[in-house]
């Protein structure tokens, strides 16, 4: 059986006594059952990889010992942003969820047009706050070691101009055959993957990404959910530029 892998808080590491906290001790103690001396995997979501053993339990903290780094490939080599407009109720974090399956980098919750969900700013930072435990769980239960950075809404404005910071910015849109651009003679380092709500980007919408040299995009000639758009649109990238792939 494989060994099993958590997430611990980056400063614990640097404790002489480092301890799993909060809702995976309750776990590793009351479901998994897991005795002292189990050998374990510890990622700190920033990257790194150890080898550890449990040490020891106490109250809502199980402490263990690392015994060294370990290598880790379970990251893509793309750095890879979904800029995505903002769905409706639980859709957000179910993407999310697969989103950091998929690997991605970053995650940008945008605010256009024809967007519907509107949290106020208190709502807003309770979303955040699950998206990250969210991506936490994720990246435990498919092996990767770092944690999407999550962002605060973006207005498209400001989704723009990030996208003149990256290699290929992609804007995905049901109103064109493009398919997505394929490599040449080099692979992009960084791409955003710009894609709309429920009700899509509006020609507004399109006329400006068209403006700032965004590559436009389908996805195929049926019209998809937005959330299997956005599924599509990732393991389209990773396939194309990332690790989905053995490189040629």
């Amino acid at each position: 059986m494989a060994i099993r892998r958590f997430y611990i808080e980056p400063e614990q590491l640097e404790k002489q006594a480092p301890r799993i906290t909060g809702r995976q001790a309750s776990h590793i103690r009351k479901v998994l059952r897991l005795p002292e001396g189990e050998a374990i995997v510890l990622v700190n979501g920033r990257g790194s990889v150890f080898n550890a053993r449990i040490t020891g339990f106490e109250q809502g903290a199980v402490r263990v010992a690392v015994e060294g780094q370990a290598e880790d490939h379970s990251e893509s080599g793309l750095d890879l942003t979904v800029a995505q407009g903002f769905l409706k109720e639980a859709k957000m974090d179910d993407l999310l969820r697969q989103a950091t399956e998929l690997g991605i980098t970053r995650w940008i919750p945008v605010i256009t047009e024809r967007t519907v969900a509107r949290p106020d700013a208190g709502r807003l930072k309770k979303r955040i706050e699950r998206w990250r435990s969210i991506a936490v769980e994720a990246i435990k239960q498919c092996g990767r070691s770092t944690i999407p950075e999550i962002y605060s809404t973006y207005d498209f404005s400001e989704v723009l101009d990030l996208a003149e910071t990256v290699d290929l910015p992609v804007f995905f849109w049901e109103n064109t055959d493009s398919p997505i651009p394929s490599p040449s003679v080099t692979r992009p380092g960084s791409v955003l993957l710009l894609l709309g709500p429920e009700g899509g980007f509006t020609e507004n919408e399109a006329r400006q990404a068209e403006k700032r040299g965004l590559r436009f995009a389908s996805l195929g000639p049926r019209i998809l959910r937005a959330e299997t758009a956005a599924v599509a649109a990732c393991s389209l990238a990773q396939y194309l530029f990332g690790d989905l792939q053995k490189s040629p």
